[in-house]
């Protein structure tokens, strides 16, 4: 592969612990443009000595305008979108851009692995993930959560622009809005096999994909109906996915009680021909006889009141320290508070399912 097919730009944002990583990853193998969103001087030096160049955006800037400020640097042929907690693994460019070219296609699905904290990896061949490349397969895919990160993704920069690249209005489902938009152009899709992208998952709960708050899930609902109009005007049979999809959204929306929200997916996921519930059979029954609303905020409580006991029980009850400091009886493997907590939580949960 000729270095100048493909760039990668990857955002970065209080990213000094991961980034050097990421970009050792791909430094050899493409031009590589780091965006920084607003001043980091621990991030810029992390990669100060390696070959990358560095903008500089007002800070607050967010993850698509800076996704959009480095690809308007670009002139290679093909580009990556790479978030800085990410990397790439062996071959994976080369053997997408062989794969972008010799189809033509408009984009390219790779293979990935989501990473997790324990160091442990979960692999995702997109040739078995999704079996075809036409565009209804994939939409349908996408609406069910199987998707596929921004670290496996390659681009054909000309076909990424005229779409307008990344949504600035857009503060969760981001890398789904891009790719809802873009099939709704019916493209050229392939897979490729060789190398991959590593998806890394993390225990943060500041994260946006872990985010509840009124602006995100008004993020999602707004995806979600742009993902409904182009359905009716492409002709895309995705009713029951769609469904599902606003109807998992109201949930998520009733559970953080912003209610809004909530009514207006539970209403187009009706509307779209859902009847009843979808979930398990506590869920379905409660939420028949509550509505999904009630069931939800019956469910928050109940976990609240299954946390609070855990912790009353393990403050009330606290695992003696030493038979010497207590002359109790010590069991040869001591059970530690988070241990207790942690069955005291399974045992309350098992007895209250109703999430």
């Amino acid at each position: 592969m000729e270095e100048d097919e493909v760039a990668i730009v990857v955002p970065a944002f209080r990213s000094a612990r991961t980034l050097r990583r990421c970009v050792e990853s791909v430094a050899r193998q493409a031009r590589v443009i780091v965006v920084f969103d607003g001043p980091d001087p621990a991030a810029e030096g992390a990669v100060a000595d390696l070959p990358v160049e560095m903008l500089r955006m007002p800070a607050g800037s967010g993850a698509p305008a800076c996704r959009n400020a480095g690809l308007a640097q670009v002139d290679e042929p093909f580009v990556m979108f790479l978030d800085a907690d990410d990397y790439l693994d062996g071959p994976l460019l080369h053997a997408a851009c062989r794969a972008g070219e010799d189809a033509q296609a408009d984009f390219v699905l790779a293979p990935f692995a989501f990473e997790y904290p324990d160091g442990s990896r979960q692999l995702c061949d997109p040739r078995l993930r999704y079996r075809e490349t036409a565009p209804e397969t994939l939409l349908r895919a996408w609406l069910c959560e199987l998707f596929t990160p921004p670290c496996a993704v390659i681009w054909r920069r000309e076909f990424l622009r005229s779409i307008g690249g990344w949504d600035l209005a857009i503060a969760k489902n981001q890398d789904g809005d891009l790719i809802y938009r873009a099939l709704a152009r019916r493209p050229r899709v392939a897979f490729s096999t060789g190398g991959l992208g590593v998806y890394v998952q993390e225990e943060d709960p500041g994260r946006i994909t872990r985010r509840h708050d009124e602006r995100a899930l008004g993020s999602q609902l707004r995806v979600l109906n742009r993902v409904r109009e182009m359905a009716a005007v492409q002709d895309f049979a995705i009713g029951a996915e769609l469904a599902r999809a606003y109807y998992t959204l109201a949930r998520w929306a009733y559970t953080h009680e912003i209610d809004e929200i909530g009514a207006e997916a539970e209403r187009a996921a009706r509307e779209l021909g859902l009847g009843g519930e979808i979930g398990p059979r506590t869920h379905c029954a409660l939420s028949a006889i509550l509505g999904l609303r009630g069931k939800q905020r019956l469910a928050k409580l109940a976990r609240s009141a299954a946390h609070f006991g855990a912790a009353m029980k393990e403050r009330l009850w606290p695992i003696p320290l030493s038979s010497e400091s207590t002359g109790a009886h010590q069991p040869s493997e001591p059970i530690s508070p988070t241990q207790t907590a942690a069955r005291s939580m399974r045992s309350t949960a098992a007895r209250a399912r109703l999430g």
